[in-house]
């Protein structure tokens, strides 16, 4: 019978039965912490990007008016039915 670190080997995995017990370590961030500081990262630059201006509104507004119609004009030449109804 082969250990967990021959069976690595053989099936050419460098991830051995002692890597997947062993408990993260301080240095290496859980995946938790990851979502954590990515979904606060997302918030910082929503914030950043939240405005009261009436103008850049409307200017974003008229932006993703465009982007629909020329994604819908796109997919019509290629035959398909539209994102954006």
């Amino acid at each position: 019978m082969e250990s967990g670190s021959e069976n690595a080997v053989r099936q050419g995995s460098s991830q051995t039965d002692e890597d997947v017990s062993r408990p993260p370590s301080p240095s290496r961030p859980t995946p938790e912490a990851i979502n954590y500081a990515t979904i606060q990262l997302l918030r910082s630059w929503r914030a950043q990007d939240a405005t009261d201006d009436p103008e850049a509104i409307r200017a974003a507004e008229q932006e993703l008016v465009e982007f629909k119609k020329a994604m819908n004009e796109n997919r019509a030449l290629a035959g398909e039915p539209p994102l954006y109804p």
